[in-house]
């Protein structure tokens, strides 16, 4: 059920995204899980597309990418260098 004050990152992602870069600094990355503010229904698999394009656009200069599902804070999946090292989503199975 989509909030009366529509979607918001953080609050209703999914997913997220934790980036180390090589030079040391670190960024957290929030899934968009809607196509606009004010759709009515939440798409986890957009939100992990979205995430996985992050991973291609920032790989080369990123050391670890990790993506976590927000609810239960598991580890879906690990990149070293833009390269998937770890799989771990089990809606893929």
């Amino acid at each position: 059920m989509k909030p009366q004050d529509g979607w918001k990152l953080g609050r209703d992602s999914f997913t997220k995204a934790r980036i180390y870069f090589k030079d040391g600094n670190a960024r957290t990355f929030y899934s968009l899980d809607w196509k606009s503010k004010y759709a009515k229904t939440r798409d986890r698999e957009l939100g992990l597309k979205r995430l996985r394009e992050l991973v291609q656009k920032y790989g080369r200069k990123a050391g670890v990418i990790e993506i976590y599902n927000i609810a239960p804070n598991e580890l879906i999946e690990q990149y070293f260098e833009g390269l998937l090292t770890s799989n771990n989503n089990k809606q893929e199975l």
